[in-house]
């Protein structure tokens, strides 16, 4: 069973007594990394897997460019092409001004690229990975507070397409993970 390692954080932007989980990684592996342990157990060459998974991606983002949402592997994870634009209703020198659908453009907005995960991949996941509490400051083990998910958690949506949403990174503003309900499988 995996173990992966979190802390609890306050979220002040809320308010007072509202915390959220952050996970830490245990490390960041390099694409050869990923690609020699692909191979171990195999007679596929390094060499072959790397040309093989590079070529792939720039056949997924050239349809990601062209609007498509592309699966990357079997029930795993799909990208696609997302933006990020909102408006409201503001105060401008001491007049309001209402926000309109009009005022929401490519030329206010961030292009992002979107990914879902699939629920089946989420729910394997959920199974197999137990998770440890560890102080924010020094990275202590906070050992009453070892959790297993068993594989309950939703994870998700809530809807039923097979994806999960990911979530942006920390600061990001977007929400990662729009979805038109769509299941690539």
């Amino acid at each position: 069973m995996a173990k992966c390692k979190y802390y609890a954080k306050e979220n002040k932007k809320v308010g007072t007594h509202s915390f959220y989980a952050v996970p830490v990684p245990n490390g960041t592996l390099t694409f050869n990394e990923v690609c020699e342990e692909a191979c171990e157990n195999t007679s596929i060459e390094v060499s072959f897997m790397k040309a093989a998974v590079t070529e792939y991606m720039k056949a997924v983002k050239r349809n990601v460019l062209k609007g498509f949402r592309v699966a990357l592997g079997e029930q795993f994870i799909t990208v696609y092409p997302n933006i990020s634009c909102s408006v409201k209703d503001k105060e401008v020198d001491g007049q309001m001004v209402v926000a309109t659908a009009k005022m929401v453009t490519a030329n206010n907005a961030k292009s992002r690229l979107g990914a879902t995960v699939h629920t089946k991949f989420s729910a394997k996941f959920a199974d197999e990975v137990s998770w440890q509490k560890i102080d924010e400051k020094t990275g202590a083990a906070i050992d009453d507070e070892d959790i297993v998910d068993g594989g309950d958690t939703p994870g998700g949506s809530g809807d039923d397409s097979g994806d999960t949403p990911t979530p942006p990174p920390s600061g990001s503003g977007g929400d990662g993970g729009d979805d038109d309900g769509g299941d690539e499988s």
